[in-house]
């Protein structure tokens, strides 16, 4: 039992702990963790001979359309498809390729890496896919979204009154 200060009373449930194998344990979980996600990391896993990578986005919306900003650094124009659908989806897709070879003074070196880029977001309103528009620049991907002329005429404001 430890006695509690501030409540005056002995608390049978608490019990003293080593400062230092608390430490010591937190270390141990850090590291497990550490291992773990530096293992994800590796290029080449067992269980697939790429890696899929989601990009970071940001969507934003007013009253008259929807704009999507995707990260895609290193990828380029042409190695980026994006697809809206009918049904109110978004699709990013791309495959980045990096391949490197060095041959100097009797020593060679080649390296390889493929990446799959790829996120689908669902729409929150229907979108006139004739006037969609994107823009690439400097590993950003901007997607204008205007909504069709049905989705602004399903929003009705209310006055509120007393």
């Amino acid at each position: 039992m430890v006695y509690d200060k501030a409540k005056g009373v002995k608390n049978p449930i608490q019990k003293r702990y080593n400062k230092g194998r608390i430490g010591e344990l937190k270390s141990s979980i850090n590291r497990a963790f550490d291992n773990f996600f530096n293992i994800l990391d590796c290029p080449l896993t067992p269980i697939s001979d790429f890696n899929l990578i989601e990009p970071k986005i940001e969507v934003s919306e007013n009253s008259k359309e929807i704009n999507v900003s995707a990260e895609l650094p290193g990828l380029k124009e042409e190695d980026i498809a994006v697809d809206v659908s009918e049904d109110g989806f978004l699709t990013i897709k791309g495959e980045k390729k990096k391949s490197t070879e060095k041959n100097s003074d009797g020593t060679y070196f080649t390296e390889r890496s493929y990446g799959m880029i790829s996120r689908t977001i669902p729409l929150p309103s229907e979108i006139d896919l004739s006037k969609v528009s994107a823009d690439f620049s400097n590993g950003v991907l901007k997607i204008n979204l205007p909504k069709s002329s049905v989705a602004l005429q399903k929003v009705k404001r209310i006055q509120i009154g007393k």
